[in-house]
């Protein structure tokens, strides 16, 4: 008998935080959230650890190396290569700046990810955030580095 009311209370726990989880991915497809960039420089990361920046201190924990491009060949076929990952949306594209919203498969979360491009560096300055939730088990930086690796 206690058994079965700890198997019910536990199958009820599975629902609430469930129940959460379906709120928070509803809640991050319907958000607005800022982005762009002012004078070549992307948003910062959020204190939370759910984002990742090229432009922000090597010594920081959401530092990621920005993308090498000394011709431009890989700026070139970003957008390409970005829109053939699964869950991709291009939001908006404009000169030298790319932003793409990511939605998961599973509950449908949404992140944002955008580029930069600075030809007189010769580098693609990224930055990928998760919309809501505190930690994303390295999803941004995983993505980042398989953009990289496509490219």
């Amino acid at each position: 008998m206690l058994l079965k009311g700890f198997l019910i209370l536990l199958l009820l726990l599975v629902l609430v935080f469930a129940g959460f989880l379906y709120q928070q991915a509803f809640s991050s497809r319907s958000m607005t959230v800022a982005s762009g960039h002012e004078n070549g420089r992307l948003l910062p990361c959020p204190e939370t650890p759910n984002c990742v920046s090229s432009q922000i201190s090597h010594g920081d924990s959401h530092f990621i190396e920005p993308i090498e491009d000394t011709d431009g060949s890989k700026w070139i076929s970003l957008s390409s290569t970005v829109n053939a990952m699964t869950g991709t949306q291009l939001v908006r594209q404009a000169g030298n700046y790319a932003y793409f919203s990511f939605r998961t498969r599973l509950m449908g979360f949404v992140d944002d990810v955008e580029f930069y491009y600075t030809p007189e560096s010769a580098v693609i300055h990224v930055r990928s955030a998760s919309r809501v939730g505190y930690s994303d088990g390295d999803t941004n930086r995983n993505r980042i580095e398989a953009v990289r690796s496509a490219l």
